[in-house]
């Protein structure tokens, strides 16, 4: 009686990408928002009142132009970019 050996590999860092994209987009995962790069972290919170706040972090080395201009509420002001390691908390409609 023989025993089952495992077998293994190791991938280079594109096909790991790769095969967790494939993974990812068979369960029906994605980003939280496609249209910014994926160097741009991002999550939106849903309050019990219905408010929503999105929460960005730029982890690359350059701006981000930003879909469209929204209200920092970190700084109190319109943002239409985000600067590189920089980091916004918008208000979403």
């Amino acid at each position: 009686m023989a025993l089952e050996q495992p077998i293994s590999t190791r991938l280079d860092d594109a096909d790991y990408s790769a095969l967790v994209a494939r993974l990812l987009g068979g369960a029906g995962v994605g980003p939280e928002t496609p249209e910014l790069p994926p160097q741009v972290g991002a999550v939106t919170r849903h309050a019990a009142d219905g408010r929503r706040r999105r929460f960005l972090i730029n982890h690359g080395t350059e701006s981000v132009p930003l879909p469209e201009p929204a209200h920092d509420l970190l700084t109190g002001g319109t943002v239409a970019e985000l600067a590189a390691g920089g980091s916004a908390v918008l208000r979403i409609a």
